[in-house]
């Protein structure tokens, strides 16, 4: 009998304001803001059963994509690769899914000045690297300084590391981590997996080579073989026994090896569940979801948090002058439409900027309406007169969008557009082509999402201030006193506060126009038992083992 297995929702409680930014105060801090998301549809763990752990076997998981040749996770934003890596290299610190809540793993224990602005860790004993080296303080210095010897490579970690100064090894079991300015997202963003550790030894190999996972990593598995558009093989190492505190044993992972096939193509992701020729596949498209359930499949709906599937206008482009055609776009754009027609139900309507699972998430729907008229009539009184072809046109200029994007659900968001005059010919990038473009701001809207549990996501985008992701190109402005706040206020209802502002400035003036609430989908076999997601819903498979 197949069944969506529940997610117990992050939870919402009221607490005092931070004095001094102890370990469990801070904890308090990240989770004081976060939203229920939990719907009955969400779950965090793979099936279980009631028989006992058995080692051995090799599990094979379906990824929907080849990580784009690069295994080193600063360097990735891309989520498959994200999935690897989390396999190979442990974090400093973990975050509980059900209640946000940050957690020992490498660093039993730590401690943050009353500014934020230090970070102390006290690291567990005797973790070691796959090279036998230890997981001491100088290497945590190693990796920390590498991300920023990285520069504008380190397009996955760097934006959550503004601001570094340096890391002293005061012993070897403790790491003092100095900001020049308040850094309170940092804690949190070292649980993912852009800040897994790895060997000292490798931190100085050249970006190209660290891609290609030739490195000893601090994880339950190491990497055997990675070959493009094709698999990676992890295998199973031996001895390790420092897992974080949110796993369900110690010592060794069950699994002797752990194999990822890429298939691109989800009806044959799906084909290769119910076959049995993989244990568990991700992206699970909604069309596939009651033919997997009526084979005994479990699926396991996640919806992540950070940014919104989001339409980013280019600052530096012609729309920067013209709020009303942003607004129209913001009013065309039906998400329902989206939800029911592309995604289906796991997927939402979009209510705001950031997902609902987000911390400092606010429900801003009733400033997301769908309003055809209001779109027309905001463009008619811009000066923006229907052609012959239906298609406006101001000043001798066509008013049409030159959009970087790869979601699913472009023909059905032409057609809106269309609907009240917009021209938008879709244009689809592989990844170095679409680097290319953003980099020369070859773009009127970048179409972007991105998974992080905090609501400093906009800071990556939106400030001016940020070696960002800057999709956004943001000029200075008002916004950057509130992206400010948001990532140095320690008070944690002053800093819901803020990250509310943040959403309502943007919305209001359409410098960011949300799609949907995105939810993604992963199938479980009857074979697969202890396949779990973490804070940011990257799988890990370290309790994962194969049953009959």
């Amino acid at each position: 009998m197949s069944r969506h297995v529940p997610l117990p929702a992050r939870l919402r409680a009221g607490r005092p304001p931070l004095r001094a930014l102890a370990a469990a105060v801070l904890v308090a801090l990240l989770a004081a803001c976060s939203s229920s998301g939990g719907s009955g549809d969400e779950a965090s763990s793979s099936a279980s059963s009631s028989d006992a752990p058995v080692a051995g076997g090799t599990y094979v998981h379906a990824l929907e994509a080849d990580p784009l040749g690069c295994l080193d996770a600063p360097q990735q934003r891309f989520h498959v690769a994200l999935n690897i890596t989390r396999q190979l290299a442990d974090s400093l610190v973990d975050q509980d899914p059900e209640t946000g809540k940050i957690v020992p793993w490498l660093a039993k224990s730590w401690e943050i000045s009353d500014d934020a602005k230090t970070f102390t860790f006290h690291l567990v004993d005797g973790a070691t690297f796959s090279d036998g080296k230890p997981v001491d303080a100088a290497a945590v210095k190693a990796n920390l300084d590498r991300i920023v010897a990285l520069g504008a490579k380190a397009i996955g970690a760097g934006p959550w590391i503004q601001g570094y100064q340096s890391t002293e090894a005061v012993d070897p079991s403790t790491a003092v981590v100095t900001f020049d300015r308040p850094n309170v997202q940092f804690l949190q963003a070292l649980s993912g997996s852009w800040f897994g550790l790895i060997s000292p030894a490798d931190t100085g190999k050249s970006p190209e080579e660290l891609c290609k996972g030739t490195y000893a990593g601090s994880g339950p598995f190491t990497l055997e073989s990675y070959t493009k558009d094709q698999d990676a093989v992890l295998l199973k190492r031996t001895g390790y026994d420092w897992p974080s505190s949110l796993a369900a044993h110690k010592g060794e992972a069950y699994l002797d090896k752990l194999q990822f096939t890429f298939v691109p193509e989800a009806s044959v992701r799906s084909g290769t569940l119910t076959s049995g020729q993989v244990q568990s596949i991700s992206l699970v498209t909604w069309q596939d979801e009651e033919p997997l359930k009526a084979a005994g499949d479990t699926l396991l709906t996640a919806r992540q948090p950070g940014l919104t599937e989001s339409w980013i206008p280019n600052q530096q482009s012609w729309l920067a002058d013209d709020e009303p055609v942003r607004q129209a776009i913001r009013y065309a754009i039906n998400s329902q439409e989206i939800v029911d027609t592309v995604y289906g139900p796991t997927y939402r309507s979009r209510t705001a900027p950031l997902n609902s699972t987000t911390p400092g998430y606010v429900d801003l729907s009733s400033e997301l309406p769908y309003d055809q008229a209001k779109a027309a009539k905001l463009l008619e009184d811009d000066g923006w007169k229907l052609g012959a072809d239906g298609i406006r046109v101001k000043d001798g200029k066509r008013l049409s969008l030159n959009v970087i994007a790869s979601y699913t659900d472009l023909e059905l968001i032409q057609q809106q557009l269309k609907a009240v005059g917009i021209e938008y010919k879709i244009r689809q990038l592989d990844p170095a082509a679409a680097s290319k473009a953003t980099i020369a701001g070859d773009y009127d809207i970048y179409a972007w999402t991105m998974t992080r549990a905090d609501p400093t996501v906009l800071n990556a985008l939106f400030s001016s201030d940020w070696t960002s992701l800057g999709y956004a190109k943001a000029n200075p402005s008002e916004l950057d006193d509130l992206l400010a706040t948001q990532e140095s206020t320690v008070d944690p209802d002053e800093r819901a506060a803020a990250a509310a502002e943040v959403q309502k400035y943007i919305v209001e003036r359409a410098w960011l126009i949300p799609i949907v609430d995105r939810a993604w989908t992963y199938g479980t076999g009857p074979t697969s038992h202890g396949l779990r997601l973490d804070g940011e819903t990257k799988l890990v498979f370290y309790d994962a083992w194969i049953g009959k």
